[in-house]
C-alpha cells in the first residue's frame, strides 16, 4: 500500500532507563515521511527538556490506515532503538 502520512513518535526516559513515557506532541501526524524526518530534530529538542534520554522515530502510515485512529505499540530495544508497531484501532464497546 502507498504511504500517505507519517506519525512522529518521541519517547522520553529517565537516566536509568527504568521509566519511559510517550512525549505528547502538538502535531504528531505529518503529511509525509520526509516532512516527519525534517520535523524530528526540532521536536526532539523541544521535548528533551523534561527527560534525560530522548528517542524518536517516524512511523509511515499506509493508505489503508487512518493516521488519527491507528494504535501505536512501542518498545525500546536493548540496542537503544525505538521499535514501533502500528495496529488497528481498539474498538470500544459500551455495555449496560
Amino acid at each position: 500500500m502507498e504511504q500517505i502520512a507519517a506519525i512522529l513518535l518521541i519517547v522520553g526516559c529517565n537516566a536509568e532507563m527504568s521509566s519511559c513515557r510517550e512525549v505528547p506532541l502538538p502535531e504528531p501526524i505529518q503529511a509525509s515521511l520526509s516532512e516527519c524526518e525534517m520535523a524530528r530534530p526540532l521536536a526532539m529538542r523541544m521535548a528533551g527538556a523534561g527527560e534525560p534520554k530522548i528517542f524518536s522515530t517516524c512511523v509511515p502510515v499506509s493508505s489503508g490506515q487512518n493516521p488519527r485512529s491507528v494504535s501505536l505499540a512501542w518498545a525500546l530495544t536493548r540496542g537503544g532503538d525505538l521499535a514501533v508497531e502500528l495496529g488497528a484501532p481498539k474498538n470500544l464497546v459500551a455495555a449496560r
